[in-house]
């Protein structure tokens, strides 16, 4: 299987977590911002966990577990930026879209952002 179908698996694993958790804060009224960032952050702790140990193990590029759990926190911090920015312009200014709706389209786009930041 090639790696960016890996992590695509990977994606849908830790895309469930965070929309679950989105999706649960947002239903109780919480602010979509606060339900962007708890959601994104237990997505990213479930695929920093199965992506170092089953999709990206050969070869790692810095020097240390530190170090690459620092890169891939900082390409997560402008993942969930570009998320809470497409949600704003969705949702709650520009299209009056429904958040759990505009959600899955952010989702998707920064899809792509976090796996092409990653493997760089």
């Amino acid at each position: 299987m090639k790696p960016v179908h890996k992590f695509l698996l990977l994606g849908v694993l830790s895309t469930l977590v965070d929309y679950i958790l989105y999706s649960t804060l947002i239903l109780q009224g919480i602010y979509y911002v606060i339900a962007i960032v708890v959601g994104y952050s237990a997505g990213l702790l479930v695929n920093y966990y199965i992506g170092r140990k089953f999709i990206f193990t050969a070869g790692h590029k810095l020097k240390s577990v530190k170090h690459e759990f620092l890169a891939v926190v900082v390409i997560a911090v402008l993942g969930a930026l570009f998320t809470i920015l497409i949600v704003k312009i969705l949702s709650y200014s520009l299209f009056n879209m429904n958040p759990l709706f505009s959600r899955i389209i952010a989702i998707i786009i920064v899809f792509f952002w976090n796996y092409f930041a990653r493997k760089i």
